[in-house]
């Protein structure tokens, strides 16, 4: 049974993700503005509050709490600064491949390192020739003796150039098929282009990575040899919880959106009092705040589905779809309550305006969330039609 009153540690957690969000990167957001890069003692200490580890076992050095806690926990960070929310979420697809789909051995060896912030974790399939397709995949891994060699090119890499594990999808030239290996990034013949000028999220760091006969283990294949050709299972599986993490980040903008309008409209006066007397600034922070409280339990509900072990496929692609639209709407909303001065930079929406947009296009654009929303209800009006 779903109850969303939080508990007293949930709001403990909540409380300290809060607090660390405004002490320890607020600060750094204007450096992270300029140089497009992820401070590392910010992932220290990070590390140290455990931000990594939350919802994994503790026998692989995991916090034991749950996917509602580490969306707490992302929309805190989020609505003070969403790039850092994006690369904690990154570093999740890659530990969650790897606790979901690999072998015991696997888990043991590389999750301690990923939970403890030791080691970041990035996953690599967008080529620049594929976006969702699985069948335009060109990186090609050739068995070799006892061994993997790994050769192509992935594109929009989240923390690429940060040390750690990389969990690439390739093209199994032996069985045809997509199989994901584990491959650390100080790998020979692994390298990453320079990071990419983004309109938005410049504090997380997001590059090419070339793979130039790179050499790896067979036994770094995820799941062994028997996850070999399952690629695509495992891709669609981890992307889910992906748009969970999308999900919370929107919350945490659109939250910020709302308080920065709120605070504007309590304080700015015109002929004589706050714009919050004004009937149109009321309608304006009204609704903003319903979309932000239904995005908050939308979210809330699918990482509940996900701690319960329902496949989320489904209900992650219809929680990132509203979210990401309804963060859309608020923040251009508190722009229209600000005018001008949501335009500029003094302000935090004009950096929300630019950040929320990509929560709308990666892990699969919104196009493709609408058509994995509508593909059961489309299926079984088909078969009640036939009958």
């Amino acid at each position: 049974m779903m109850d969303f009153s939080l508990t007293a540690w949930q709001l403990q957690l909540k409380e300290t993700a809060r607090k660390f969000a405004i002490k320890e990167i607020m600060p750094l957001i204007p450096l992270m503005e300029e140089k497009k890069q992820t401070p590392r003692e910010i992932i220290a200490k990070m590390a140290e509050l455990g931000f990594y580890a939350i919802q994994y076992p503790t026998k692989y050095g995991g916090g034991g709490a749950s996917y509602v806690d580490y969306c707490l926990v992302m929309e805190e960070l989020a609505r003070v600064y969403c790039s850092i929310g994006g690369h904690l979420a990154v570093n999740n697809l890659c530990a969650n491949t790897i606790y979901e789909f690999g072998t015991e051995e696997q888990k043991e060896r590389y999750l301690p390192a990923l939970l403890k912030g030791e080691a970041i974790g990035s996953f690599a399939f967008t080529e620049p020739d594929t976006g969702t397709d699985p069948e335009a995949i060109k990186t090609t891994a050739l068995k070799d003796g006892n061994y993997w060699i790994i050769n192509g090119r992935k594109n929009f890499i989240t923390n690429a150039t940060l040390p750690g594990y990389i969990v690439v999808f390739c093209r199994d030239v032996e069985i045809g098929g997509i199989t994901n290996i584990i491959v650390p990034k100080d790998a020979p013949g692994y390298s990453t282009g320079k990071l990419y000028e983004k309109m938005g999220m410049h504090g997380m760091e997001v590059a090419e990575v070339i793979f130039n006969n790179v050499r790896v283990p067979l036994e770094n294949t995820t799941g062994g040899e028997e996850g070999r050709g399952h690629g695509f299972k495992i891709l669609t599986h981890i992307i889910a919880t992906g748009k969970l993490s999308i999900s919370a980040q929107c919350v945490g903008m659109a939250q910020a959106a709302l308080d920065a309008a709120a605070d504007y409209a309590r304080t700015r006066t015109q002929k004589g009092k706050p714009i919050g007397h004004f009937q149109t600034i009321q309608w304006l922070i009204g609704e903003m705040a319903a979309e932000v409280e239904a995005s908050r339990y939308m979210t809330l509900a699918t990482a509940w589905a996900k701690d319960q072990g329902s496949p989320i496929l489904i209900e992650s692609a219809r929680c990132r779809l509203f979210t990401s639209q309804a963060t859309h709407r608020v923040v251009n909303a508190a722009m229209q309550v600000m005018g001008a001065y949501g335009y500029i930079k003094e302000f935090p929406i004009e950096r929300l305006f630019r950040d929320m947009k990509l929560a709308e296009l990666y892990e699969g654009v919104n196009e493709i969330q609408r058509i994995i929303s509508a593909s059961p209800l489309l299926r079984e009006k088909h078969a009640s039609a036939r009958t």
